[in-house]
């Protein structure tokens, strides 16, 4: 139990860290907004998981194949309960994260994986794709072993439900239950902005597209919403909700921020190591140039951003 007891408290600590030295940046305290509320958000879901740890209802020493260069993993006869998270990390913020904690206490998760996005023509405003896997991995490191990385989007510009099934195709001999983490906003069949295909519908199809296959019990979607869901949407997948943050968090607020003179209280939202990172690679300034090249110089080679946490 002692091991186990240390690996959250570790957590806890590293999480404390991040927060004091960012209050400390910005000349606040870690009693202040937001701070506070991010803090006692995850210790009281660290808890939670450490109790479902102890009582061995969850393992997150767990090990599943996340990107295709990685090496075969034995399978257990276990069935894994995992998280995956698509995100762009772009950057990450800590609202990611308390969801990633609050999904895994709520649904008595072994891990949680997060997928960190590839290329995507429809967001111009992302950084390469190295940096972010680069900067997000190192981001991941406070939580382990309860999150995981997966590189699979690399080199690739395909969306999250697509990049769920990839992974699961690579641990075709391991059971997995996998729970799927999306915003709200992707809570349709069709998406009534663009008319395409959202969520719902996208994993459906690639469960139907593989019926056969074992190497899942089941997929489950777990959406974190911002007020009531005012329409429900038929479909064959069980479908979960959780709350939102109690706080607004984007990443796109945290850009403009970083870009500008204003509102920099938004920078709370960064965890220090996120925040180290971009000031020292000079990510996301208000002149676009620097994106392509800065990797080249950034000191994270194109193989760091490969692998497993």
């Amino acid at each position: 139990m002692r091991p186990i007891y240390w690996a959250i408290e570790k957590i806890k600590r590293r999480i404390q860290e991040e927060l004091l030295k960012m209050a400390d940046v910005l000349g606040q305290s870690i009693f202040d907004h937001p701070f506070i509320e991010i803090l006692n958000f995850a210790e009281i879901n660290l808890l939670r998981i450490r109790e479902l740890w102890q009582q061995k209802k969850i393992n997150p020493n767990i090990r599943i194949c996340t990107c295709p260069s990685y090496r075969e993993i034995k399978a257990d006869k276990k069935i894994y309960r995992i998280g995956f998270y698509p995100v762009a990390a772009n950057p990450f913020h800590w609202a990611h994260f308390l969801i990633g904690l609050s999904v895994m206490a709520e649904f008595k998760l072994d891990k949680v994986i997060f997928i960190i996005a590839g290329f995507d023509s429809r967001k111009p405003a992302l950084a390469p794709a190295v940096i972010r896997h680069g900067m997000g991995k190192e981001v991941l490191k406070i939580f382990a072993p309860l999150f995981g990385y997966s590189s699979i989007a690399m080199g690739s510009n395909c969306d999250g439900e697509s990049n769920l099934f990839r992974i699961l195709d690579l641990n075709h001999d391991q059971k997995i239950e996998a729970f799927y983490i999306a915003g709200g906003d992707h809570y349709h069949r069709i998406n009534p902005k663009n008319n395409l295909p959202d969520t719902i519908q996208k994993l459906e199809n690639n469960i139907i597209t593989r019926r056969g296959n074992n190497s899942f019990n089941q997929v489950n979607a777990v959406f974190i919403a911002r007020g009531k869901i005012v329409r429900k949407v038929n479909t064959f997948l069980p479908v979960y909700f959780l709350p939102a943050m109690p706080f607004e968090a984007s990443s796109t607020m945290i850009r403009e921020a970083l870009q500008t003179e204003h509102k920099k209280e938004v920078l709370a939202l960064l965890p220090f190591t996120a925040y180290e990172l971009i000031k020292k690679f000079d990510l996301y300034s208000p002149y676009p140039h620097y994106i392509e090249p800065v990797y080249k110089n950034s000191g994270l080679s194109t193989n760091s951003a490969f692998g497993q946490l």
